[in-house]
Parts: C-alpha cells; sequence; structure tokens
C-alpha cells in the first residue's frame, strides 16, 4: 500500500502530462478556430481558385 500511495504522489506531482494535455487542448483550439474561419470565407476562398484556375487555364 505504501508503494501505491508513493506511486500516486509521484504521478500528481509529474508536470509532464499536463503540459502535454494543454498543448493538444490548445492545438485543438486553433484547428477549431481555422475550421470556422475557413467555412466563413468558404465562398470567397473558392471564387479566388476558380479565378486562378481559369487564369491558369487561358495561359
Amino acid at each position: 500500500m505504501k508503494y501505491v500511495n508513493k506511486f500516486i504522489v509521484r504521478m500528481r506531482e509529474n508536470q509532464t502530462g499536463q503540459t502535454m494535455t494543454e498543448y493538444v487542448l490548445i492545438i485543438a483550439a486553433i484547428a477549431v478556430a481555422g475550421y470556422i474561419a475557413y467555412q466563413g470565407l468558404e465562398g470567397g476562398i473558392n471564387s479566388i481558385i476558380a479565378n486562378v484556375t481559369a487564369t491558369l487555364s487561358a495561359a
């Protein structure tokens, strides 16, 4: 039982997993924000890509 208690205390003091979890949450938030921005700008992006494709096809 003493070994289990020491293990639990060591795990609580270890911050490596906590830092990695924070990084994953930040990356997930950035990905969600990027997706929402893309959805909002989708029409403009699609028209720009269509214009570039038409210009390159005409050249």
